[in-house]
């Protein structure tokens, strides 16, 4: 630098100053710079391919923006692993491998794979009855006319052996007086000793008291007439059983023939509560069991009693069995006619007593279950990150809040209770094995980015106006969900395709509308509720396939449901309540079902809604 002026040698020194002090700041900022060997060309294919963010709730979403929210629902985007992640992640298998944050993001949540006795609380109701086992009626032993009757309006309590009506009857006189007359005649037969004659009349005598018993008296009116020695003009007939009269049948001065009833008597010491089980709850119940119920008239106070029948047929039409519970009602405070409503604490009938043979238990909210077979994921507990697997399971009866697990797990893994929906999407838009698509593959649209607001909006009146096919649907009124297709058909129609940039975003959309419309058809044109139900599940199903594929924008809440009992498999639908009201069976088992993913929350309605 000898050679160099001042006026030069100084800007130099100042420049070189500049830079190194910005590599020192860089340095101590744990900023690096390129890498060596990191050209200028390998920067430009980098800034070529910036990172993509995607929504936890609607994986559909894509952006390179991380600070922009999803368009659906408001939250923050996190960003989408690269394909070589993915690879790292485990090949072909349905597996998906994210970063800690990201998974928190998801709100994935993992619970360990327990073994304990499975119970289930089986939701009943029904009403009390009358125990047929003690209904008496009192009928007249012989022909005659009822001079008097001592109790004479129903609902009266009477007492065992209580008086209830006076009948005269010729053919008792004459009975009466058949065995006075032979106990006088096996008196006179004893004074003169003949035994043989005796021995005879003796028989007559007991002969003609059993036949005073068949008329109807008791023991002791065939021995007071025997004290006496006169005929009684009238018989009075006694109450068998403590009870309520139910009927009475008969006035005074009415004939009655042998056989005919005069009341009709209930002992409501004990009481019966007809009860109605769902199909699905039979397998936890079992003779023997005790039930606690409610009624109406004394709120807060539990009542209980025994099962000792379970009807062995069902109803057709409700899919629901008679369970009948014995009630002790010696207080008399029930009464037959009662709405009674509670629960049978059951366990599983073929577990095991202790704890080596107890079932293995998961999640409700686990499994993802689509009709012929159900998938667990697993969280794998040597991955560097959180790695999630899918894995077959075969499942038992559900118990509450839990699933019986046969096989397919072991005792201590983690599986995912909450965002296994959340993980099988994201596969899905990789084109990764998953669920829904074992065999893996890109969905149609997923190499054109999220669908355009604007046809968003359409998906979203769709939804919208279905509400109300679910709901004619879940009221049981076939007029109103034919009225209801068809609006919905016409909101179809003006769905814009056109929006859509990729010719397969396209094709793919024009498949479900042709789908869509096949079951509004269907449900337009059947009269009848179980036509309608089979063809809204045509539409509901593709319906559910556009929201996840395209989005959804411009509605309320959304949340997409689950009725595991539709011809023996899982049927779907799009409700706009949390409180489940099922179309596939309505009235009948209007609760039957849950909500198995949230797609629209309701805190990110207000501004989807927008």
């Amino acid at each position: 630098m000898r050679g160099l002026s001042p006026r030069i040698l100084y800007p130099l020194l100042v420049l070189g100053g500049l830079l190194g002090g910005y590599v020192v700041a860089a340095w101590l900022g744990g900023e690096p710079g390129p890498a060596p060997g990191h050209s200028a060309a390998t920067a430009g294919a980098d800034a070529a391919e910036p990172v993509v963010y995607t929504c936890s709730m609607h994986p559909q979403v894509r952006s390179t923006d991380p600070d922009a929210p999803c368009p659906i629902c408001g939250m923050d985007l996190i960003p989408v692993p690269t394909d070589e992640a993915d690879d790292a992640a485990g090949g072909d298998l349905p597996r998906l491998a994210v970063s800690p944050r990201a998974a928190a993001l998801m709100q994935v949540e993992v619970q360990p794979v327990i073994r304990q006795a499975a119970s289930v609380s089986v939701p009943v109701v029904g009403l009390l009855e009358y125990d047929e086992t003690r209904l008496r009626t009192i009928a007249a032993w012989v022909p005659g006319r009822l001079d008097w009757l001592h109790v004479d309006f129903t609902g009266a309590e009477v007492d065992a052996g209580q008086p209830m009506a006076r009948v005269f009857s010729p053919r008792l006189i004459a009975a009466q007086e058949e065995l006075l007359h032979a106990i006088r005649a096996a008196r006179e037969l004893e004074a003169d000793g003949i035994g043989i004659v005796l021995e005879a009349t003796q028989r007559t005598v007991e002969a003609a008291r059993d036949r005073l018993r068949l008329l109807g008296l008791a023991d002791a009116q065939v021995a007071e007439l025997e004290r006496r020695g006169t005929v009684e003009d009238y018989v009075t007939l006694p109450a068998p059983v403590g009870g309520v009269v139910l009927e009475r049948l008969v006035a005074v001065g009415d004939y009655v023939a042998t056989g005919e009833p005069i009341y009709r008597l209930a002992d409501l010491s004990r009481l019966w509560a007809q009860l109605e089980v769902y199909e699905s709850d039979l397998r936890w119940l079992q003779v023997g069991q005790e039930a606690r119920f409610t009624t109406q008239s004394y709120p807060g106070e539990e009542f209980s009693g025994n099962i000792t029948f379970i009807d062995p047929t069902l109803d057709p039409r409700k899919r629901t069995a008679a369970v009948r519970v014995e009630i002790d009602n010696s207080a008399g405070r029930l009464k037959p006619g009662m709405l009674v409503r509670g629960t049978v604490a059951a366990g599983d009938p073929e577990q095991g007593e202790d704890a080596t043979t107890a079932p293995l238990l998961v999640p409700a909210s686990a499994p993802l279950l689509t009709g012929k077979r159900a998938v667990v994921y697993v969280q794998q507990p040597a991955a560097d990150r959180p790695t999630y697997e899918a894995r077959d399971v075969l499942l038992g009866p559900k118990a509450g809040d839990w699933y019986v697990v046969r096989s397919g797990l072991s005792e201590g893994e983690l599986v995912v209770a909450n965002g296994a929906f959340r993980i099988d999407a994201e596969l899905q838009l990789r084109g990764r094995p998953s669920m829904m698509q074992p065999e893996g593959g890109m969905p149609p649209g997923h190499d054109h980015g999220a669908a355009p607001e604007a046809f968003q909006h359409d998906v979203g009146r769709l939804v919208t106006a279905q509400f109300a096919l679910v709901q004619a649907l879940a009221d049981d009124d076939p007029a109103a969900a034919r009225d209801a297709a068809l609006a919905v058909d016409a909101v179809l129609h003006e769905a814009d395709a056109t929006v859509l940039g990729a010719p397969a975003a396209r094709e793919h959309w024009n498949e479900l509308a042709a789908s869509m419309h096949r079951g509004l058809a269907g449900v337009a044109q059947a009269a009848e509720l179980a036509p309608q139900r089979r063809s809204f599940e045509t539409f509901s199903d593709a319906l559910t396939s556009a929201v996840l594929a395209f989005g959804v924008a411009g509605t309320g809440p959304v949340y997409r449901a689950v009725c595991p009992m539709v011809q023996g498999r899982d049927g779907f639908w799009l409700q706009d309540e949390e409180q489940i009201a099922n179309p596939y069976y309505g009235a009948a088992m209007l609760r039957c079902g849950w909500v198995a993913e949230t797609l629209v929350p309701a805190e990110a309605a207000g501004e989807n809604g927008s």
